[in-house]
């Protein structure tokens, strides 16, 4: 899936469900250090294609993080190898997976992390209704999250305040 080999991630679409699963080793995440943050890389277009996940290296594990459809998102854990060859469903796509390509996360490498955060999202603020957004984590100086982009992942640098967030914390 996603265009990696023997990737088939559970697709969530609520913060209790990736709570359920993952508590303990988003837990585990704090206080340890992002050390890398992996991407799949365009060599056609020399530029980040985002439809697959992100992989932020901690000394000793990873978390996978990618938005597959509107108000879905795949949330995993040390199941991706990133010496393993990419390959979109057959297409001409050359993609790799590159090391800290990505400018607006260079301030996260070597940043402890305090938080994480589910974010969610209400279509109005008359619904009850959140849409899954992504997931946010705080760092010791600064912040950031990686959001779905209405099927593709965006990065987030300032965390969006206002009724129509909701923000689940985990620890």
């Amino acid at each position: 899936m996603l265009g990696i080999k023997n990737f088939n991630p559970k697709i969530y679409t609520n913060s209790s469900d990736i709570i359920e699963d993952h508590r303990t080793k988003f837990e585990y995440l704090i206080g340890k250090n992002v050390q890398e943050i992996w991407v799949a890389w365009g060599h056609d277009e020399n530029t980040w294609f985002n439809d697959c996940p992100v992989i932020i290296r901690f000394e000793d594990c990873q978390l996978e993080l990618c938005a597959y459809k509107t108000d879905e998102y795949a949330v995993t854990f040390n199941e991706i190898l990133i010496s393993q060859e990419l390959n979109w469903y057959g297409t001409d796509l050359k993609l790799s997976w590159k090391k800290n390509m990505l400018e607006d996360l260079h301030f996260a490498i070597g940043k402890r992390v305090n938080r994480i955060e589910i974010i969610e999202r209400y279509d109005t603020k008359a619904t009850d209704y959140c849409y899954l957004v992504g997931i946010g984590l705080h760092l010791n100086d600064g912040y950031f999250s990686i959001c779905n982009g209405l099927d593709e992942n965006v990065i987030i640098k300032k965390r969006k305040e206002g009724p129509n967030y909701k923000y689940t914390i985990i620890k």
